[in-house]
This record gives structure tokens, sequence and C-alpha cells, in this order.
């Protein structure tokens, strides 16, 4: 089997030849000399889900000009820098202070974010959310690019999660329950918009595969069953009922405690998730996932990488090994990290990180071969 039909064939939950090993690292670990062998093995046995966005959304599903400008710079200490998204309804500005490092330059601090009170909510909901054209050569060219290695999943809009990584967190919690009214009345005209978007993107021959990244910011510890049951379970099934009707399946990215929302993840329409961290970054019992909703959602991940720089070889190993032997039987799961693809600012932990992934790598080649 390639790749691709060894995860599309574990997502229709029958066996295939193997488990499907995914794996990407960051760039400067690829670049290192200690990879080579690495490398190799991740061209040769890995495939992954890989991303494109066809579909421009903007600000928050606004048509908008972005820009950034730099207002101060202290070399080798960090940069200040103003983000602003032009609307129809008006700028939308955050300030940022990003580390002057030439190692890892995506850790930020918000100084100020774009959405900072629920007036700018207001403002937001005067616009014209009118549907435009997705560019069908962004996903054609997404899938030649993937081949037979990759599944391409095409990126939704999550209109809460989006908004709680966009606004102070601690404040967009506190107007669901000071704005309760307006915080509905926000989800209902967001989530109504994504939904028309995903209905042109299945005319327009864009799918079947579907992505989310938000859910790890609306369970514990950020919010308990009640809030997931009132604000995000009826706006995501509404989303997600479209993808089903033309035949899609999703997939969603969530870290954290996710282990007791698992069955109300897949009955809100979740076909697959990952990284299912367990204990201490995350509550994921695997064994336990395989045996709630293993037969209905793929499971993706559980080897806790973000460790590797403390594990050993033979630790990776029984990490790969339990993993299989709990959630790989009759199909739909694959091994995935949960996380730590090697963007380090210390070279000895790359290394570490680079030796653990080749262990990760070979264990899942060696345990990986059906019948399990």
């Amino acid at each position: 089997m390639t790749p691709r039909e060894r995860l599309l064939t574990a997502w229709s939950f029958r066996e295939p030849d193997r488990v499907p090993i995914e794996l990407r690292i960051s760039q400067r670990a690829q670049e290192h000399p200690r990879a080579e062998r690495l490398v190799e093995l991740i061209r040769e046995h890995t495939g992954n889900f890989s991303y494109c966005s066809p579909y421009d959304w903007g600000f928050l599903g606004l048509q908008a000009t972005y820009s950034e400008r730099e207002l101060e710079r202290r070399p080798g200490d960090f940069i200040r820098a103003e983000l602003t998204y032009d609307t129809p309804v008006g700028a939308f500005t955050a300030i940022t202070r990003t580390p002057d490092d030439d190692m890892i330059q995506s850790d930020c601090h918000w100084e100020k974010r774009h959405i900072t009170s629920p007036d700018d909510l207001e403002r937001l909901l005067d616009a014209p959310f009118e549907v435009r054209k997705p560019d069908v050569g962004v996903f054609q060219r997404a899938l030649a690019a993937a081949g037979a290695k990759d599944v391409v999943l095409v990126h939704v809009l999550h209109p809460l999660g989006w908004l709680v990584r966009h606004a102070t967190m601690e404040e967009v919690y506190v107007w669901f329950k000071t704005h309760r009214e307006l915080m509905h009345r926000f989800l209902e005209t967001l989530n109504d918009h994504v939904a028309r978007v995903v209905e042109v993107l299945a005319q327009a021959g864009i799918g079947p595969h579907f992505h989310v990244c938000a859910h790890e910011m609306l369970i514990p510890p950020w919010a308990g069953m009640a809030f997931f049951e009132e604000f995000v379970f009826p706006y995501d099934k509404h989303v997600n009922d479209v993808i089903h009707r033309h035949g899609g399946k999703l997939q969603a990215h969530c870290h954290g405690n996710a282990m007791n929302y698992l069955e109300r993840f897949s009955e809100m329409g979740i076909d697959a998730i990952d990284p299912l961290e367990g204990p201490p970054m995350g509550d994921v019992d695997l064994a336990a996932a395989k045996r709630l909703v293993g037969d209905r959602m793929l499971l993706s991940g559980n080897i806790p990488s973000p460790h590797f720089v403390t594990m050993t070889q033979d630790e990776v190993r029984q990490s790969v090994r339990d993993a299989i032997e709990a959630a790989a039987r009759g199909g739909g799961f694959s091994l995935r990290t949960t996380g730590a693809d090697g963007a380090t600012r210390n070279y000895e932990q790359l290394v570490k990180f680079i030796e653990n992934f080749e262990a990760y790598m070979l264990a899942g080649l060696e345990y990986g071969d059906y019948p399990i």
C-alpha cells in the first residue's frame, strides 16, 4: 500500500498492511547532519495529513487586507510589531512582541489582541458576510503535491476557536456570562456563514476531507461540559452536518483533556482526532478511547514526543508498542507524535529529539505489521 492508501484504509476502520506512521519534523531538524537516516525513513515510510486553504477566510470570514508594521526592534532581544486587518467594518489591530532569535521565530507575547471588547463583536456582526469564490487551483496543487503519500485536508474556520485566540481568553469567557445573547448571535451568524462556505467548497469539488483546529480551548481546564453543550455542540454540528451531507469527513486537532469529550465529539460529527495526549499533558487513555469511539473516529497520536528530550530510545519504542497494542486492531488508528517537532533553541536537545524520532519510526515499522 502507499502511505495515503494506508491512512484512508485505517480511516475506513479496516486494517491496512501496517499501521500508518505520521511524522513531520522542523526544517532545522531536517538539516542537522545527524538526521540523514531519519529524513530517509520519513521520506520512505510516512504518510501525513497535509493542509490546504482554498478559501480565503480573511478576518473571521470577512474579506480583509492584512498588513504588518514594525514598531520597535532591539537586536538580540525582541521585535514589536503591529498586525492589522482592514475589513468592511474598519481595522482590527494587534500588537506582538517576538524574540529576536534565529532559531524560533514563532513564539510571541501578545500586548494587544485583535478583538478587545463586546463592541468589536457588535461591529463584526454589522458586516456583510458574503461567500466568495474558492480557489480550486490551490486545492488541485495540494492534491498534486500530496501524491500517493498524504491525505489533503481542507481547512475550515472555527469561529469560536478563532475568537479565543484573537481576543484575550479570560475576557472572552467572561463575555459568555455578561453578554450571553451577543455570544449566541455571534456563533449563529458566523457558523451559518461557515456552513454556506463549506457548501460552496463541496459544490466546487473541493474535499471530501476537512480539518478544524479549536477544541482544546473549549474543554477543561478552560470550560466544562455545560458550556460545551450550549456554545459548542449545536453550532459545530450545524457545520459538520453540511460536510457529511456531501459525503465528507472532518478531522479535528485537539490537545489536552479530551477523554470525557470523545463521544460527544463523535456525535457532533468529528470523524478523526489527534493528538490524544496522555498524562500529564492530557487525560486520554488510548485503550479506553478505542473502546469508546474506535469504530467511528480515526484515533491518531498518543506518542509523548514533548518528552523525547528526556526519554530513552527504549522508552520511545515501548510507547509505540503500547499505543499499537491499545488501538491498532481493526484499523481506525495511526501513529502520531503529540507535539515537539524538534524546534528548539538547544542544539543538544535537537540531537536527542532526532535520535528519538528515529526510534519512533523504527518501532512503528517493527511492531506495526498486521495482524497485530
